[in-house]
This record gives C-alpha cells, structure tokens and sequence, in this order.
C-alpha cells in the first residue's frame, strides 16, 4: 500500500473509533499479523518513510504492563511494518482490556 492509503486507514480508523480494534495485517509474504498500530515517538519519522510501528496481539499484554508500571511505552515489543509490503489491513474484533 502507498503512504496515503496507510495513514487513511489507520489514522482514521484509530482517531475516530470509540474502541480499539484487533487488527490484522495482511502482507505480499502470505503472513497475517493481528495487534494494534500505535504512535511513538517516532511516529512522524517512521511514517515519512511508509513505515507503521505495529504491536502483536501476543506481545500486548507486556507492553501494556510495562506502560503500567514504567509510564512509558517500550518500543521492543512492537514491529515495523512497511507498507509497500501491505496488502490489506483489517479491523477486526473490539479490543478487551
């Protein structure tokens, strides 16, 4: 996907819904991830380059304990994904906090 439609469907999505969504990610590779995209402090830079910091559903729960705790959020447990290697994004389940 190019950088308009990324930033449409996931800053769009994610500003305006009244619940987070488990979202799932399908690239070029045949490989799905489901999580959630979220902004760090290298939101802006990343996105220039077509690049989305994307937290796996399996690593949530750590990082949303590490938030927790620490009051800042740990970029190790999050993935970069490109988008020129997109093939869709979809919004799939309310999130269960």
């Amino acid at each position: 996907m190019d950088k308009t439609e990324m930033i449409k469907l996931i800053e769009d999505t994610y500003s305006t819904a009244v619940q987070s969504f488990v979202t799932r990610v399908i690239c070029k590779d045949d490989i799905a991830h489901y999580g959630y995209f979220n902004s760090f402090e290298d939101y802006s830079e990343l996105k220039e380059k077509n690049q989305y910091r994307f937290i796996p559903r399996n690593n949530f729960h750590a990082y949303k304990d590490e938030y927790v705790k620490r009051g800042r959020h740990n970029v190790s447990h999050s993935i970069i994904l490109t988008g020129e290697d997109v093939v869709d994004i979809q919004f799939v389940l309310p999130l269960h906090i």
